[in-house]
């Protein structure tokens, strides 16, 4: 059992306007993935003065890649476990992660399953990362032909500091090919690059890139095309 309480306080469980748009996002998020992957969604009573996260938090935690990951409409997704291969554990102590994400993130619950209406069909406040995956399930349920999908997330050096973003790489019928969630019916074919090179991939598309890195999304292949229909029926493409 986390160590830390999970019982929110009563002023944590008002619900004001600000909540119910961040939980409407962060249900928005958990559609997207299409039962593919574990999720749950929880709401966070943020005790910090200085956080740069409401007193109320809707947050979305899921599993990939042998880890724990977490996305609120404020920053987007980030990790949540500190080390792989260990995702029980940590969802048996989300205590000590939260903890490392805010200091202000010390008291937490489970919010029950949704059970109302599909979530309306509309981008999510910085879900590129969610949104590539959602991409890649698309395209499987379609039964399109995908090898060696990856989440690519690069970072840009901007006035106001390092401003990341993800896209979706995969390769089919021979080629390299990127699709990016802001522009989801297009998708780049990328020549003259290394499929195992972040940077040699990103920087055919732009130049000002400061780091690169992948994410493996193998662990989705090979399910029925039969499965994929039915998880994501009541979706359409992200836009």
């Amino acid at each position: 059992m986390p160590y830390v309480s999970q019982v929110l306080t009563v002023a944590a469980l008002a619900s004001g306007l600000h909540a119910d748009k961040s939980l409407a996002s962060v249900r928005r998020a958990q559609s997207l993935l299409a039962g593919q992957t574990w999720s749950e969604v929880v709401r966070i009573d943020n005790t910090s003065a200085t956080s740069r996260y409401p007193v109320v938090v809707d947050a979305l935690i899921f599993q990939l890649y042998s880890a724990l990951w977490f996305y609120t409409p404020t920053d987007g997704t980030q990790s949540l476990s500190q080390f792989r291969n260990r995702v029980e554990a940590d969802k048996a102590e989300l205590g000590p992660l939260l903890a490392a994400i805010d200091p202000g993130f010390t008291r937490w619950v489970v919010l029950p399953d949704y059970d109302g209406p599909p979530a309306a069909e509309s981008r999510i406040p910085n879900g590129c990362f969610i949104e590539s995956m959602a991409l890649l399930f698309q395209r499987l349920a379609c039964g399109a032909q995908v090898q060696n999908p990856k989440l690519l997330s690069y970072y840009v050096a901007m006035p106001g500091g390092i401003r990341g973003h993800t896209v979706l790489q995969f390769t089919a019928g021979g080629a390299l090919q990127v699709v990016d969630p802001d522009h989801p019916a297009r998708a780049m074919r990328i020549g003259y690059a290394r499929d195992d090179d972040p940077s040699s991939v990103i920087g055919r598309i732009r130049r000002d890139v400061a780091t690169a890195r992948y994410l493996p999304l193998g662990e989705f292949l090979g399910r029925t095309h039969e499965a994929y229909s039915s998880m994501v029926a009541v979706q359409s493409n992200v836009r």
